[in-house]
């Protein structure tokens, strides 16, 4: 009605547009229509009208305030559809339930969401997205590892060209690096390199995350299911950074350290630049300070994608994945932790290597012969040693036993026996 009067008045529409703050085709648009002009959309049909008892009925079950006395539960419009669409055949689209929803029920109420800021060292926020980039000319498809203090708000990206346990892994030392600390608790999304199955409180971890996180001294706290808001600061930091890295993500790198060199500088002017709305500081001060109070990074650590608990048989071997492997005698009858690393199997008992081969190797029984010497333990004797003749038939695969002749100083020319049965012969004869 004001933009009525505003244009009898002889004010252009341009200008009315612009006091009123709305867009100019908008206002054309309900300037050319009568005031007393009826929404036709509310008097099509729907996809529903009929199924007002089934509808009741799923509403019902989950105890639904709108068509329960006393009811406390609440049905989303994707659950009707989903049950509507299973149960009873129904073929409209999930649009269509919620538009029934709403004309049929008043507005339900507003989910209020709990602000919560972790002290300082608390939690990090990790989680993956994926990008274009051009490496060494070739366009290819990347991943990049997020990661942002929940506290400081300092964020970190560490790019990957896979998604594996051991990219994982590494992604999370890489971004302890740059935190400088590692924090109580990591929280993650449901992916399956960090939780084999549920989510949230329920979740259960993937065994070789689980061993790495108590490795490092950190506790993994899963996301609940289809709740982003859940881990919001490093959501929030995807979003974002999609944007202030754009220029580097279409930048043709000649490898992908020196991708990774111009994203860490970039996010350390991000870091001089924005300020922690919990200290009132930059960022990069907020950071120095929380430093103090994370955990230090583990000095030594191998990222793995398999661990496995292995009793040691009685010709000390143990075995992963189709395969066996030596160990020394003194752990024969022990339990021991095999862990399967991007080029090794390594063997661990109290936190302390045993082990280690060459993984995925051809042979399926490798074998590492100083781990049958030496002394015996009051636990276990050790193996019989080899006898001479045991040691010349090894000789001839010198690589298996390192510092025995070679067969070519052991084998007699078949003269030198012909010589000593000559010999023999004839001092019988003497006799």
């Amino acid at each position: 009605m004001i933009a009525h009067e505003m244009v009898d008045r002889a004010v252009s529409v341009r200008q009315v547009a612009a006091q009123l703050g709305v867009d100019e085709s908008t206002l054309r648009y309900r300037l050319g229509r009568p005031l007393d002009a009826v929404d036709g959309r509310r008097l099509q049909p729907s996809a529903l009208d009929g199924w007002d008892e089934r509808v009741d009925a799923v509403l019902t079950r989950f105890g639904d305030a709108r068509v329960v006395a006393e009811g406390a539960g609440h049905c989303e419009a994707q659950q009707l559809h989903d049950i509507l669409t299973r149960e009873y055949q129904f073929t409209g689209s999930y649009q269509s339930v919620r538009r029934y929803l709403k004309r049929r029920f008043a507005a339900p109420p507003i989910q209020a969401v709990r602000r919560i800021e972790t002290p300082a060292g608390v939690q990090a926020q990790h989680d993956w997205f994926d990008f274009e980039g051009v490496i060494a000319g070739e366009r290819r498809s990347l991943h990049a590892l997020i990661g942002t203090l929940s506290h400081s708000r300092a964020s970190f990206v560490w790019v990957s060209p896979t998604m594996t346990q051991v990219a994982w892994q590494t992604g999370h030392l890489a971004l302890f690096t740059r935190y400088g600390g590692v924090p109580l608790w990591i929280r993650i999304d449901n992916l399956k390199t960090g939780v084999a199955s549920g989510a949230g409180p329920h979740a259960v971890i993937t065994p070789a995350f689980q061993t790495f996180a108590q490795t490092c001294g950190f506790a993994v706290d899963p996301c609940r299911a289809r709740t982003g808001s859940d881990k919001g600061k490093v959501e929030r930091g995807v979003r974002t950074d999609r944007s202030v890295f754009a220029d580097l993500f279409l930048t043709d790198w000649p490898s992908l350290e020196r991708f990774q060199m111009a994203l860490d500088a970039r996010a350390a002017a991000l870091h001089d630049r924005r300020r922690c709305p919990i200290t009132g500081t930059t960022i990069a001060e907020a950071l120095v300070a929380e430093r103090a109070l994370l955990q230090p990074v583990p000095a030594v650590h191998e990222p793995f994608d398999c661990v496995v608990a292995r009793r040691v048989s009685r010709d000390c071997l143990v075995s992963f994945e189709g395969r066996r492997y030596s160990v020394p005698f003194a752990s024969v009858g022990r339990t021991v932790e095999v862990r399967g690393t991007a080029h090794h199997v390594v063997v661990l008992a109290e936190g302390r290597e045993l082990a280690r081969h060459a993984r995925h190797t051809a042979a399926r029984l490798v074998l590492t012969p100083t781990h049958y010497e030496g002394p015996s333990t009051a636990a276990v004797r050790a193996p019989t040693p080899l006898g001479r003749r045991a040691q010349l038939q090894l000789a001839a695969l010198p690589d298996l036993m390192p510092g025995l002749p070679t067969p070519a100083a052991v084998v007699r020319p078949l003269s030198a026996y012909i010589a000593l049965v000559e010999d023999a012969i004839h001092q019988e004869a003497c006799r």
